[in-house]
């Protein structure tokens, strides 16, 4: 029998902007599931902190709120930014992966799941088609979860299975 994978669902985005919670909202709702091998975390923004703890996990999903024109969400696998630049006040997903890499040699795979956000002002609560949209996201990624194989996640993310 295969171990199951440990695996980190990571959301982030501010709640307090509408649709810019989905990340958290979504972490919220795995974290909820209590799925075996799966942690979740989340903040408002990604740190360089982050990249220690993407080295304690087998795969890393990060889940936010896109303004992309994306079809309730999209999924796909990340790739180290190499072009590493970050302030004190954000990094991105491919930044802290490459951050991972070069500090602690280790590349894990990562997977970047937006989710398709409308309106993003400062005001607490998601909007309507923000909320339906996360909750595609979220049974989408509980199914894959469920199944949890590196198969599984390299085809949802369009990659072909070696």
């Amino acid at each position: 029998m295969k171990a199951v994978p440990s695996v980190l669902v990571y959301g982030f985005g501010n709640p307090g902007r509408e649709d810019d919670g989905a990340g958290v909202a979504l972490a919220e709702r795995i974290r909820a599931a209590a799925l075996p091998g799966v942690s979740t975390d989340s903040n408002y923004q990604l740190n360089v902190e982050d990249a220690l703890l993407l080295t304690e996990y087998d795969i890393i999903i990060f889940a936010d709120a896109t303004r992309n024109p994306v079809d309730r969400f999209s999924f796909y696998r990340l790739q180290p930014d190499t072009s590493v630049s970050f302030t004190t006040h954000a990094m991105s997903p491919g930044s802290v992966l490459a951050l991972c890499s070069q500090l602690y040699g280790k590349t894990p795979p990562v997977y970047m799941l937006e989710i398709a956000g409308v309106s993003f002002e400062l005001r607490e609560g998601m909007t309507a088609e923000g909320k339906k949209n996360t909750l595609a996201a979220g049974h989408f990624l509980k199914g894959l979860l469920e199944r949890a194989d590196m198969a599984g996640f390299e085809a949802m993310a369009g990659l072909p299975l070696e």
